[in-house]
């Protein structure tokens, strides 16, 4: 745990939150690619040239195939709450996702609580280091929290002042317990 860190001290800092698997149980790049098959089932050969050309790519194709409606996902009223009480006592919040800018835009806007929101976009994934550099160069490293949900957030959470891992699997649980930073869990229901 961070020395005099505190429940209290997070409306203080910036808070950055992930979409997929934090704000919602699910991932918003498999929801526009399953609709996408629904659709277009004879296109499913045009996912796999996307997808070869990378994950950036496949994400920012679908999308121009597909309408994303942020009304069809399940957040999890918990966060949701959390995040309002937050924004209730002055923090500023904002949504970093690695899913499409076009998504973290329609997420942002129907949610109505971000500062700003930051997504992929065409050629630059932003998840793990990629997502930990943006952090740092907006605030600094150790000035801001950091909401995520696995693995590959560790690389954000390193540098963040506190954490907030959300149904992380044990592997993550028990890396963020190696950590020196304060550490908030929330087990959600889907």
């Amino acid at each position: 745990m961070m020395n005099n860190f505190s429940e209290q001290d997070f409306a203080k800092f910036p808070v950055c939150v992930d979409l997929d698997g934090t704000l919602w149980a699910g991932d918003c790049l498999w929801l526009c690619v399953f609709d996408f098959l629904k659709r277009y089932p004879f296109r499913a050969h045009q996912l796999l040239l996307w997808w070869h050309k990378g994950r950036t790519h496949l994400k920012h194709n679908v999308l121009k195939v597909v309408s994303f409606n942020p009304e069809k996902l399940s957040f999890f009223p918990e966060i949701l709450q959390y995040l309002h009480a937050l924004k209730k006592k002055g923090a500023k919040i904002y949504l970093v996702t690695g899913s499409d800018q076009q998504i973290a835009d329609k997420v942002s806007q129907h949610l109505n609580i971000f500062e700003r929101a930051f997504g992929s976009t065409l050629g630059h994934n932003l998840v793990g280091m990629n997502k930990a550099n943006l952090l740092n160069t907006l605030f600094g490293a150790k000035q801001y929290i950091y909401f995520g949900n696995e693995w590959k957030d560790r690389f954000v959470w390193q540098y963040c002042i506190a954490a907030v891992a959300v149904n992380s699997d044990q592997k993550t649980s028990d890396w963020l317990d190696a950590q020196p930073i304060y550490t908030r869990r929330f087990i959600c229901k889907s």
